[in-house]
């Protein structure tokens, strides 16, 4: 393999250096023609490579200038003209070659046997990394791999609170990013999940106002077909089949009589939906005139009103269990609420309930005025 003055990642005055001592070695093979100076080239690229792999990124020059030392001047590569020269050196360097990739080889099961044997401090904080990244790639496994990885993260954390350790940036790295991606949507849930009270407001006004105004058009426009049927029970709505056209379409089969009596029940059925129709609008409109808007907006006041009061109420029931609670709160969701202690909980409870107070008294008028 070729390496690049980037791949090495040299600084510039490294990288002019490598350079200037790549071209005079190509100089002195010049004269050589059974030598390949391309062959010299890349194993010497190479074996700077493994020299320089634990230095510091970029690589300064006195670090590649005592590579280069220990390879020697450029000439000598020229001054023997017998090719088994070159054929010894290109041997020493795939020796030493060789070395560089057995002690690379060690290192890494040094590394390894580390993480398996070693403290537990890292080695968990490694192994969860590691199970969440397999979860993260494979995507299949996900879930169970973050599942895997919080408890490993918890484990590395519990244990290093133990023995005193302080996880110092590296280790939390490693473990905090499972244990923040199941605390954050438990979190969010726990704080919002009150919002779902919203809904059924919403429903109910946008209904009322919706007959309300197909009552209106329906007396202004008799004869108009209104969506009612939702007010009606089941078997008025079956009854109410017959129809004007149903009549005509059994009349050449149905005595007089017989079209006579369903022509009235037609009638009574018509009317007892009326009545209801009315009694039903009725309760909206004053459901409607209970609400401070107009109608176009009172869907959006009314979701806005019992969500803030449903999230005021549940946000005071957690402030107090908090306030009674700290460490739980703490322990559940870490490390998003490692700084909560019992007074946030306090002012929490005590400014939800000053907050419920004038909530509860725009209650009692909205009651009042529906009854």
């Amino acid at each position: 393999m070729t390496f690049t003055p980037t791949d090495l990642e040299l600084s510039p005055p490294a990288a002019a250096r490598l350079e200037e001592y790549l071209g005079q070695v190509r100089a002195a093979l010049a004269g050589s023609p059974d030598v390949s100076a391309g062959d010299i080239e890349s194993d010497l690229r190479e074996h700077v490579a493994n020299e320089l792999s634990a230095a510091p990124r970029p690589v300064p020059l006195a670090a590649l200038s005592a590579v280069l030392e220990q390879l020697g001047p450029p000439a000598q590569w020229g001054a023997a003209p017998d090719p088994a020269a070159f054929r010894g050196v290109r041997h020493l360097l795939r020796e030493h070659l060789r070395g560089a990739r057995t002690a690379a080889a060690a290192g890494a099961r040094r590394v390894r046997l580390t993480l398996w044997n070693g403290p537990e401090d890292w080695r968990l904080a490694y192994l969860s990394f590691g199970v969440l990244a397999v979860g993260l790639v494979t995507m299949v496994v996900f879930p169970l791999a973050l599942l895997v990885s919080y408890v490993l993260s918890r484990a590395g954390v519990a244990h290093a609170r133990e023995r005193g350790i302080d996880l110092g940036a590296g280790r939390k790295w490693l473990l905090y990013p499972p244990v923040v991606l199941v605390s954050a949507p438990l979190l969010l849930a726990t704080v919002t999940w009150p919002l779902v009270a919203c809904i059924p407001p919403e429903v109910e006004v946008s209904q009322a106002a919706s007959r309300v105004r197909s009552f209106e058009y329906a007396e202004s426009h008799p004869g108009a077909s209104t969506p009612f049927q939702p007010v009606l029970t089941l078997d008025a709505q079956q009854k109410l089949l017959v129809n004007p056209r149903t009549l005509q379409a059994l009349q050449p089969v149905l005595t007089p009589e017989a079209q006579k009596e369903l022509m009235d029940q037609q009638a009574e059925h018509a009317r007892k939906m009326k009545e209801r129709m009315a009694a039903q609008v009725e309760k909206d409109r004053a459901l409607l005139a209970a609400i401070p808007v107009g109608p176009r907006w009172a869907p959006l006041v009314a979701s806005a009103f019992v969500g803030f009061g449903a999230v005021a109420l549940w946000w005071m029931i957690l402030g107090a269990v908090g306030a009674r609670f700290p460490d739980a709160v703490r322990a559940t969701f870490f490390p998003l609420c490692n700084r909560f202690e019992a007074h946030h909980g306090t002012w929490l409870a005590v400014m939800c309930f000053v907050l419920l107070l004038p909530w509860l008294a725009a209650v009692r008028e909205f009651v009042a005025a529906l009854v």
